[in-house]
């Protein structure tokens, strides 16, 4: 287990934080419904996105021994409507969680429209478009905010590492991202746990990114990625002014 900051941990290859204070996993952008919303373009994806969720869910349980869960936003896909199979995968998660006794805390993302018709059924969620508690803010990170935590941890960016080799092959790898603020504060980023939303390559320019606190407080130069690799674990690496070369 990896101490990202404080009282906050990661794990295993888990997309999965565990806040310890909270005594919470806490995970983002799962996107229930992407699928769907591909075939109604004429691309036709398996559904995996549901079954990703629920096995990543189980393991987080399994190494962290807690059912409170913070979803970080975007849990739904579909912008302008709640999908016919959308809604079918988000009842049959919903369900499960009920049934499993977890705790549920739903903060809002841009991707988030309508999902309190599936979520008003259960009454072990709770939805909000922001959590406060301690020195730690939890948003989605598509919108601004009038005050700062010490600690803001944010979805929304679906951060990877990509590094390139000699011969120009790039290797793509889903990441943390712990980020120095310019008031002395963190930003924590989580990667995203669907399987389709593989990422957003990290620069040090601020503005080949999405959220607003990203583009304004962040101290790229300093800012450490946590790589996930798949059935290895999470890897530290260092701040991204040193390999800047490697990710360019």
């Amino acid at each position: 287990m990896l101490t990202l900051a404080e009282e906050l941990y990661i794990a295993d290859d888990l997309p999965i934080l565990f806040d310890k204070a909270l005594n919470s996993i806490v995970l983002s952008d799962v996107h229930i419904g992407y699928e769907e919303e591909l075939a109604k373009k004429g691309v036709f994806l398996p559904h995996v996105q549901k079954k990703r969720f629920l096995d990543l869910y189980k393991r987080a349980v399994n190494i962290f021994s807690t059912k409170n869960i913070i979803i970080n936003g975007d849990m739904k896909h579909i912008f302008e409507k709640l999908g016919r199979t959308e809604r079918e995968e988000l009842t049959e998660i919903f369900k499960f969680l009920k049934e499993d006794g977890a705790n549920v805390m739903l903060v809002l993302g841009n991707h988030d429209n309508y999902i309190t018709i599936v979520t008003d059924k259960y009454d072990n969620i709770q939805v909000t478009d922001e959590l406060r508690t301690a020195n730690r803010l939890y948003m989605h990170g598509h919108k601004e905010v009038s005050s700062l935590e010490k600690y803001v941890i944010i979805g929304h960016e679906h951060p990877r590492l990509s590094m390139r080799d000699r011969i120009g092959y790039a290797r793509k790898m889903p990441c943390f991202l712990k980020v120095p603020r310019r008031d002395g504060g963190y930003i924590i980023v989580l990667p995203s746990l669907g399987l389709y939303q593989s990422g957003n390559d990290i620069t040090l320019s601020h503005s080949s990114f999405l959220s607003p606190i990203m583009r304004k407080e962040a101290m790229l130069v300093r800012a450490k990625p946590f790589v996930i690799i798949e059935s290895q674990g999470i890897m530290e690496f260092p701040e991204l002014g040193v390999i800047a070369d490697l990710i360019s």
